[in-house]
C-alpha cells in the first residue's frame, strides 16, 4: 500500500500536494468554528456589560421597600419591581388616575433609588390604570437610562 502511495505521489506530486493542503485548511477551519461556537456557549448572556454590579447590587429588602412606598400611595392598586441585568422594570397599576399622576408617581419612585443605583441601571416605569374611564389612555411608559435626570415619556392611546 505504501508503494502505490508513493507511486501515485511521484505521477501526480502538483495534486497530491494541493490535497494536503485542502486537508489541512478544512481541519483549521472545522477547529475555528468549534473554538468559535463552544466560547459562545461559555460566556454569560449579558456579555461584560453586567462589569461592576456586584458594587451596585439591588437587594430583595429594598425592592419590598420602594414597592410598598410606591404602593403606599392612594391612587396606586398595585406594583411590581423586575430587575434584569441593568434594567429595574417598574410596573405600578393605578386604581384611577391620569398621565400627570402616573409621572409624578414614578418621579416619587426614583427617590427611593440611590444615586449610585441610579448611575448604574436604567429604569422603566410602565403605569398601567384600572379605571374604566380613563383606560383608554394608558399604559403610560417612562424610561431614565443610567446617569440621566429626566424620565421620558411615551404616551399610549387607542383614541386618534
Amino acid at each position: 500500500m505504501f508503494k502505490k502511495l508513493k507511486s501515485f505521489y511521484q505521477r501526480n506530486r502538483v495534486y497530491s500536494i494541493l490535497m494536503i493542503i485542502s486537508i489541512i485548511c478544512i481541519i483549521a477551519i472545522i477547529i475555528g468554528v468549534g473554538v468559535y461556537f463552544l466560547n459562545q456557549t461559555t460566556k454569560d448572556k449579558y456579555g461584560n456589560r453586567l462589569e461592576g454590579i456586584e458594587n451596585v447590587k439591588i437587594e430583595d429588602k429594598k425592592i419590598k421597600e420602594v414597592e410598598e412606598h410606591i404602593t403606599a400611595n392612594e391612587l396606586v392598586n398595585n406594583t411590581e419591581l423586575d430587575i434584569r441585568g441593568k434594567l429595574i422594570y417598574v410596573i405600578i397599576t393605578l386604581n384611577n388616575g391620569t398621565h400627570a399622576n402616573a409621572e409624578t408617581i414614578a418621579q416619587d419612585a426614583l427617590t427611593q433609588f440611590s444615586d449610585e443605583e441610579k448611575a448604574f441601571y436604567d429604569i422603566n416605569f410602565i403605569v398601567e390604570n384600572n379605571d374604566k374611564e380613563t383606560k383608554e389612555n394608558f399604559p403610560v411608559m417612562g424610561y431614565i437610562r443610567a446617569g440621566a435626570t429626566v424620565i421620558k415619556w411615551t404616551h399610549y392611546s387607542t383614541s386618534n
